[in-house]
């Protein structure tokens, strides 16, 4: 898997992130808003992200794959969020989207045969997270978002990261 240590993601695409420093940082100058908001866009789209923002952080969807079965869960990343990320490139495709996540980076695993990123819910549940939500084909494009760690060489898994689906 390809791994990106630059910002370019929080310009363009979509990524998932659960490293707290980082969404600190994106919070504070940022926009901001819950998924419940984010998806009505899907019925009336904004002219202009919220504040104007270069990057729009949705929080909320760790809990809503909380709610049913991994399979169910999987079905509404594919048929109602991966569709929302659709919009939201060809809107806005000069900003990028990301999930924030307040798990830590335990909750997800990457699988050595295809790549593709899998989130473990809190009842240790799987679900497919780069499948459904970026479209299986985009598993090859998955890319490790990092940042520098606490020591000489040190290298922190912050998110996951796709350029654009199709």
């Amino acid at each position: 898997m390809q791994e990106m240590s630059s910002s370019a993601w929080e310009r363009r695409g979509s990524s998932v992130v659960f490293d707290k420093t980082t969404l600190g940082r994106l919070i504070q100058d940022q926009a901001m808003v819950s998924l419940r908001d984010a998806m009505t866009w899907m019925n009336s789209w904004p002219a202009t992200p919220p504040n104007g923002a270069s990057t729009v952080i949705v929080a909320g969807l760790e809990a809503c794959l909380d709610l049913d079965t991994p399979r169910d869960a999987e079905l509404w990343l594919q048929n109602r969020v991966k569709p929302f990320i659709e919009e939201f490139q060809r809107h806005w495709d000069q900003c990028g989207l990301v999930f924030g996540f307040g798990v830590s980076g335990s909750a997800f695993s990457v699988t050595s045969a295809d790549e593709e990123v899998v989130f473990t819910r809190s009842d240790n549940k799987e679900v497919h997270l780069s499948y459904a939500l970026w479209n299986g084909s985009s598993t090859l494009n998955v890319t490790r978002l990092v940042r520098p760690g606490d020591r000489p060489g040190e290298q922190v898994t912050i998110g996951y990261y796709v350029r654009r689906i199709s």
